[in-house]
């Protein structure tokens, strides 16, 4: 399988070594921070002198005793404290003069190598620490590795972080340690195969760890990082099998996935998602049936339960379940978008509206979940409101084009014609459909803007030749602009695919008209009358012969276009 970036870039839970002052007893383990760190640890009262005072008694002691180790080594560790390496280092070489077989010198001085990337020296300080380490401490293989690793010897870190489990007992907190640098070492490297085979060798040490453990045993960070990179790693699994089309083999992975962290509650969802989509539908009910007996408070077995349900087309039961797991988990990603599909789905649109709203007004609420409280607006007429929505979806997803449509019919219904060009346009570029063009024709006609309304029609006449109302409008709009002869061509064209229309003849009457050829006028005229007489034809003849100069015909046009009744 190709790696995963999100794989191979994920690290292991990093370690914060103290410093470890003099004539104190040092834990053997510390706690989770940066690899291999250099911090103090420290519990200070509150009438404890300040670490300047500190440094002062500590150098005026040296003053009078030069080859006291211990304070050289408390000196070190209050420069340590301050970040102040190359001072600390200096401090610790004094401390391992003084008294060459103290482990502790040793391993102060390593991690000040370590802070000041002189790996090489790290590495021979740390291997002291463990040849005098007097404390039975076992996290100086963790310490050599790190420093190895930091040198570019990953095969001799990866001997080493062996060599400590092997000797430290399986199970304990430093086991965990040193897998989960070994996992670190693993990622580093990008070798994938490398990571799988660690997480899948540490990962049940790590599960009984949490099991016989509490959040507050020394090693539970470790043993969380272990399983959610093994979690992490088989969710990208399953991921990358749904994309690929394999809902069986992603059913798989969730399935390791949701065993090892059932407290998840995304995991189950996923899982009954792909059973359903791989025809695994007994699989997916039994899921979601286990979950309900043994994880009734959790969101996540509810949304599975509703995915079922919905599969089988139970609908009002699916929007029930959907509904426990929003009164658990309000929050839950895309909840609210999936009862408010459902609700509308089964016609409940102000029940949808209702519920949405809830989550319209939030600033990180999806866009999707606005656009469907939208659409829920739409349904009940109140198109005002669900314009003010829409602007909010389109602004956060412009590649939305339902969104766009929906706004522009929107706009177009209120009469708002020059606001909803451009979702128009904007919908029509995402989505070619000779309909939306002709609906951009429309609101650009009566806007006015007469050039935008043409192409828009010509567009919609090249996807669609026989859209009769568009080659109608675009007639029309040649004549809104004047544009006579184009409109008499534009007419004539239409009369093949609407012959014998009244409105044809009598708008390519009107046409000649305006271009003074009154003949063809009146033939266009006398065609349409053949089809109907209308008032407004016939004081059109009139105007024809008035033009002629022919009046008394004019007149008696005038008074037979009164006498006409519509």
């Amino acid at each position: 399988m190709t790696p995963t970036p999100t794989l191979l870039r994920r690290a292991a839970v990093c370690l914060l070594l103290a410093w470890s002052p003099g004539a104190v007893p040092r834990p053997a383990v510390a706690q989770t921070a940066a690899p291999d760190s250099a911090a103090p640890a420290q519990a200070t009262e509150p009438t404890e002198p300040t670490d300047d005072q500190k440094i002062a008694a500590l150098n005026a002691r040296l003053l009078g005793n030069p080859v006291d180790g211990r304070s050289w080594n408390d000196l070190g560790v209050l420069y340590a404290r301050r970040d102040d390496f190359a001072l600390a280092r200096d401090a610790f070489i004094n401390a391992v003069q003084s008294d060459p077989r103290d482990g502790d010198y040793h391993r102060n001085l390593g991690l000040a190598f370590s802070r000041l990337d002189e790996h090489d020296l790290a590495i021979r300080e740390f291997e002291a620490y463990r040849r005098f380490d007097q404390l039975g401490s076992r996290d100086f293989w963790r310490l050599i590795g790190g420093a190895q690793a930091r040198a570019g010897l990953a095969d001799q870190a990866r001997a080493t972080y062996r060599e400590g489990l092997a000797a430290v007992g399986k199970g304990g907190a430093e086991y965990l340690r040193l897998a989960l640098a070994l996992n670190r070492l693993a990622a580093e490297a990008d070798d994938e195969p490398a990571v799988r085979e660690v997480l899948k060798e540490f990962t049940p040490a790590a599960v009984a760890f949490l099991r016989d453990n509490d959040e507050s045993a020394d090693g539970w960070p470790e043993a969380e990082a272990l399983l959610g990179n093994r979690v992490a790693m088989l969710v990208d699994d399953g991921k990358l099998m749904e994309t690929s089309g394999l809902p069986a083999e992603a059913a798989k992975a969730y399935k390791a996935a949701y065993e090892l962290a059932p407290e998840r509650d995304d995991l189950l969802p996923r899982l009954v998602d792909v059973h359903l989509k791989a025809g695994e539908s007994m699989e997916a009910r039994v899921a979601a049936r286990l979950a309900r007996e043994t994880q009734p408070d959790r969101a996540g077995t509810w949304i599975a339960t509703a995915k079922v349900h919905e599969q089988t087309n139970r609908l009002d039961d699916a929007v029930d379940a959907y509904k426990q797991a929003f009164a658990i988990d309000p929050e839950f990603p895309d909840l609210r978008l999936a009862i408010g599909n459902l609700l509308m789905r089964l016609g409940r649109d102000k029940e949808a509206a209702e519920f949405l709203r809830q989550g319209v007004t939030s600033g990180d609420t999806k866009p999707e979940v606005v656009y469907n409280y939208a659409v829920s607006q739409i349904r009940e007429g109140n198109y005002h409101a669900a314009i003010a929505s829409l602007r909010m979806v389109v602004d956060q997803r412009p590649d939305m084009t339902p969104a766009w449509i929906a706004l522009a019919q929107s706009l177009r219904v209120t009469k708002q014609y020059a606001a909803a060009v451009e979702p128009y346009r904007r919908a029509l570029e995402q989505q070619p459909d000779a309909k939306l063009a002709y609906n951009l024709g429309i609101c650009a006609q009566k806007a006015g803007r007469y050039a935008e309304a043409v192409a828009a029609y010509e567009q919609a006449l090249a996807m669609d030749p026989v859209m009769v109302e568009a080659r109608y409008n675009l007639s029309l709009t040649y004549m809104d602009a004047k544009r006579y002869e184009d409109a008499v061509a534009s007419f004539g064209l239409m009369q093949e695919l609407e012959p014998d229309s009244y409105r044809i003849h009598y708008s390519l009457g009107l046409s000649y008209y305006y271009l003074g050829r009154w003949d063809d006028a009146l033939d266009a005229y006398a065609v349409a009358a053949e089809q109907r007489e209308t008032r407004a034809l016939l004081n059109n003849i009139g105007l024809v012969y008035d033009a002629k100069g022919d009046k008394a015909t004019a007149q008696k046009w005038y008074k037979l276009a009164k006498e006409t009744d519509g």
